[in-house]
């Protein structure tokens, strides 16, 4: 699992150890990235990981070339990541020969207004018939079944979260 923070990451498993010659517990401590020496087409890097044998303390520097991203691909994750961001009822991509088509399907209702109203009820232990008409109407028997908010994949954006709602005094759990 790898452990991050900020650029230095620590990423420990199991792999095939040369002078051990037997799969070995091994840490990655360090990653390269270098262009070829040869220019390529599509542009690619070489990343060089460095791999430490915890058995013998034998170093290996795994290389391997990684081709950068293209337009259409960073254009096809920033629209897969908005599902992480927002609440969408779907989401559909289809490639055609040098188009993108995406097909986002909005709620009807106010997904933070019928959180409010999950809270409300997790809190007080009711809810008026007004709210739950809303929350019936968004379709969901009970505001317990509202889903959860989406959490986004990326480390980066759920500690910008974290730390805007730690500065702006968000609700606490009880513990």
């Amino acid at each position: 699992m790898p452990y991050n923070r900020g650029s230095n990451y620590t990423i420990r498993t199991e792999r095939w150890c040369r002078s051990c010659n037997a799969g070995t517990p091994q840490i990655s401590c360090g990653c390269e990235y270098s262009t070829p020496e040869k220019f390529k087409v599509p542009s690619t890097l070489v990343r060089n990981v460095t791999w430490i044998c915890r058995w013998c303390n034998e170093t290996e520097v795994e290389s391997k070339e990684v081709a950068l991203p293209t337009d259409r691909m960073k254009i096809i994750r920033r629209f897969l990541s908005l599902s992480d961001d927002y609440d969408l009822m779907g989401l559909v991509i289809e490639a055609g020969a040098g188009e993108l088509v995406f097909r986002v399907r909005l709620p009807d209702f106010d997904m933070s207004e019928m959180r409010a109203i999950q809270y409300k009820q997790e809190e007080t232990g009711f809810i008026t018939v007004d709210e739950l008409m809303k929350v019936q109407r968004a379709g969901y028997e009970r505001p317990t079944a509202v889903p959860p908010k989406p959490q986004p994949r990326e480390v980066a954006t759920l500690r910008k979260r974290e730390r805007q709602q730690a500065f702006a005094g968000g609700p606490r759990p009880y513990d």
